[in-house]
């Protein structure tokens, strides 16, 4: 052989020896190769090799940690090809995450696949999203969720959220399981905080209710009504980022419960203002009858029939304001200030001008002194100019307004003022729309 060509030859030898082939093989090598990285992305995005070659490839990133760098690839890839990669990746993430044992505590790399399988479902067609959903049902739901729920990148609430009310519905059976287990060392076993935002923000109406029930529990933990509460807050009012605020839908069959837990003088100011928020939240029409139903009830805060009230006429607009005005009794005093900061001052955000602007003329007919006061602020908070004439025309009523002042009693009777009518009130309005 002449020695050009043997040098030729071995040259060959030399390039096809160092182009390695692309196998499931030389994948698992290249985890932890130096070199490894750019030829796991490079049959990462190749478009010519099996598409579970390029799921293996991604699967091994993962487990490298460069979870960017299959994010980028996914999110450049063509869809056709991106669903088939999918369908092949999603089932080898599950092998990675999945815990063998209800109380086992999951390894960092079942957590890596765990999180891994969150990630990808933002790209997966209907057919992979419904089986990465059932793997992160099970992941969280088939053990002690408590501790699941608080590792990886994504937390339990936050996946909880994406996943929606099947998942709610497969928590559920646990925190019975927890409810009902027996004392240890005389005491019940807590029942977490985790465990609780996962119920909530998975809008199921029935573990929503569930969380509910449990806040209303005697189970020997000071703190449970306020955890409770505070997690429905969080899930439906201010997630703080983590999520989605959950549809309101979810609370539709609980407002009875939570009106009794308003209403409960026995709760703090805390539980009692989560439970009127989530009240007010869920909306029209179902918000209202809890709402007023705190509006005359006896209770030892006297501002307690004011938030009632106001958060009724937020959640009720016209209707509210008629039923607001006339559910207050004619005997007790109203100071003014207080009246139409919670009654009179949320109307002008409102909308439905026009149906304010309508109730409040209708109550200024009304039998009661206190709905007719009530209809008269309102039109000129409404700045209802066409409606001067109407207040003008009320100067003769006689209707003392009790308590206008507020508590004088520790006044001088010298320096106290006099309680003005509800024709001088109008008259004085009346002034200032024209």
């Amino acid at each position: 052989m002449p020695k050009s060509f043997a040098i030729i030859v071995a040259a060959l030898a030399l390039v096809l020896g160092g182009c390695e082939k692309t196998n499931h093989a030389s994948i698992d090598k290249w985890q932890t190769s130096k070199k490894g990285l750019p030829k796991l992305k490079s049959a990462l995005k190749s478009g010519s090799l099996d598409p579970d070659l390029s799921a293996h490839a991604a699967e091994t990133l993962y487990k490298r940690g460069n979870d960017q760098d299959v994010k980028a690839a996914l999110e450049a890839m063509a869809p056709n090809r991106r669903d088939k990669v999918l369908a092949k990746l999603a089932p080898r993430l599950w092998a990675v995450a999945r815990i063998e044992g209800e109380m086992a505590k999951p390894t960092p790399l079942q957590e890596i696949g765990k999180d891994a399988l969150f990630e990808i479902r933002q790209f997966a067609d209907a057919e992979t999203k419904a089986v990465i959903d059932g793997y992160l049902t099970d992941w969280l739901t088939g053990g002690y969720y408590e501790g699941r729920a608080a590792v990886g990148r994504f937390q339990g609430a936050t996946v909880m959220r994406a996943l929606g009310p099947k998942a709610g519905e497969r928590l559920i059976a646990e925190a019975n399981r927890l409810i009902a287990s027996p004392d240890k060392d005389g005491r019940r076993r807590k029942i977490g905080d985790k465990l609780l935002l996962g119920l909530a923000v998975s809008g199921s109406p029935d573990a929503v209710k569930l969380v509910i029930e449990i806040a209303m529990m005697d189970r020997g933990d000071a703190t449970l009504t306020e955890r409770a509460m505070d997690q429905l807050y969080t899930a439906f009012i201010d997630p703080g980022g983590l999520f989605p605020a959950v549809e309101p839908a979810a609370l539709a069959g609980s407002l009875d419960r939570l009106g009794a837990i308003a209403r409960d003088d026995s709760k703090t100011a805390r539980v009692a203002n989560d439970a009127v928020e989530l009240i007010r939240v869920a909306g029209p029409p179902g918000c209202l009858d809890p709402l007023l139903a705190m509006v005359n009830q006896a209770h030892h805060d006297p501002r307690f029939r004011w938030v009632g009230a106001n958060n009724a006429i937020r959640c009720g607009g016209a209707k509210a304001l008629t039923a607001v005005a006339t559910s207050l009794s004619t005997s007790d005093p109203y100071e003014q200030k207080v009246l139409i900061g919670a009654v009179v001052a949320p109307l002008a955000s409102l909308p439905d001008h026009d149906g304010l602007v309508a109730a409040a003329r209708d109550l200024t007919g009304d039998r009661s002194w206190v709905a007719r006061w009530i209809g008269v602020e309102a039109l000129a908070a409404l700045g209802a100019k066409a409606e001067a004439g109407r207040l003008a025309g009320m100067a003769g009523d006689k209707a003392k307004l009790a308590g206008y002042w507020g508590d004088q009693s520790g006044v001088p009777k010298k320096d106290q003022k006099p309680t003005p009518t509800l024709g001088q009130r109008a008259t004085e309005l009346a002034a200032t729309l024209r």
